[in-house]
């Protein structure tokens, strides 16, 4: 009789024990190599979006507009912080770029302050660019505290600046654990005062408590910096009356930067080998309120006149020229702006240059 071949029973549960054996190797071998590929992806993905949010709050914040900034010293206890910048526009030509001004407001997303939200908006035509930190939150590590800080510095020369300091953790899973990490820098606003001319200095003292007239005359909240300027501002005239018409008074605007900013003398510069005493003047009337477009600057020869509008130097802030009536001892320039620069684009005007 033939004997039979094949496996035993015990045979075929050894030969599927190994073999379960064999393919859970595998599948541990293969799989783990597909996880470490997924992870490594993942934080990619994570970097990649903390890297875009810093390079978007450093490169505006760069050229934030110092006055502009609310508050202009965020804490770990902010929730909202917002600035207005001036950026290139990024054409391949660029000649053909322009500056374009945005507003920028960094915030928490909701209440649960797991994610950060930065809007950046287009002012000119209103259209909004806006990005989530991060996009998941699942994978936020934040804990309430705002990640945009300032710190106060002195400089060698005694002066101080304010630098913002940008934090954001991060969140992701390497080789099966879950890794954090924070990136930071740190930003100086590259449009400090010490830039700026002593025309644009005087102009913008000027046209900011313009500004805050009108913000407070619609209603508008004003930012800290703004509000600091009008305490200072009440002090001076004594008053505690937000809405004071001092705001709106070219005298007495020009009285309390006459005192408090240039110490009772104003500022002189050297036009054409003559000295000449520059100061602001702002047109508007009882029927016409001041506003920005019409502040500019208006010099004398003689230190000691302080009021009249027959003059016979004009600084358009247009152009940033100043312009010199040669032969007439003065013409009134008691206008607004845009006859003003008729006028002084007419005959027996020059444009003349200072050292």
């Amino acid at each position: 009789m033939k004997k039979q071949s094949g496996f035993t029973l015990i045979e075929l549960v050894v030969a599927m024990a190994v073999l379960g054996l064999i393919m859970g190797a595998m599948v541990h071998l293969f799989g783990s190599s597909v996880t470490s590929l997924h992870v490594g992806a993942r934080q990619e993905v994570v970097y990649e979006e903390a890297r875009l949010l810093m390079n978007e709050l450093k490169t505006t914040l760069r050229y934030a507009a110092k006055d502009s900034i609310d508050p202009e010293q965020p804490t770990v206890s902010t929730s909202k912080f917002s600035y207005k910048c001036n950026l290139w526009d990024r054409h391949m030509d660029i000649a053909q770029g322009t500056n374009k001004e945005y507003k920028v407001t960094v915030e928490w997303k909701d209440d649960t302050k797991k994610q950060l939200q930065v809007t950046r908006e287009d002012i000119t035509d209103g259209s909004k660019k806006i990005t989530v930190f991060p996009n998941d939150s699942n994978n936020s590590i934040f804990e309430g505290k705002f990640p945009v800080t300032s710190e106060t510095l002195t400089l060698n020369d005694g002066n101080t600046v304010i630098m913002y300091k940008i934090a954001l953790p991060l969140q992701y899973e390497f080789n099966g654990q879950m890794k954090t990490q924070t990136l930071e820098t740190k930003v100086v606003p590259s449009k400090d005062e010490v830039t700026e001319t002593p025309e644009e200095k005087m102009l913008k003292e000027y046209t900011s408590l313009v500004s805050i007239w009108h913000k407070l005359k619609n209603g508008e909240v004003l930012t800290s910096s703004e509000r600091n300027s009008l305490d200072d501002f009440k002090k001076f005239f004594g008053t505690s009356n937000d809405s004071l018409w001092q705001l709106g008074n070219n005298d007495k605007i020009r009285e309390y930067l006459l005192s408090e900013k240039y110490g009772g003398a104003w500022f002189s510069v050297n036009i054409n080998g003559k000295t000449v005493y520059m100061n602001p003047y702002g047109y508007g009337d009882t029927n016409v309120p001041i506003t920005v477009d019409n502040v500019f600057l208006i010099g004398y020869t003689d230190p000691d006149k302080t009021t009249g509008w027959n003059v016979n130097y004009v600084y358009n802030p247009e152009n940033k020229k100043w312009y010199h009536l040669i032969k007439n001892s003065g013409v009134s320039v008691s206008l607004p702006f845009n006859k003003v620069k008729d006028l002084i684009s007419g005959s027996g005007w020059e444009i003349v240059g200072r050292s």
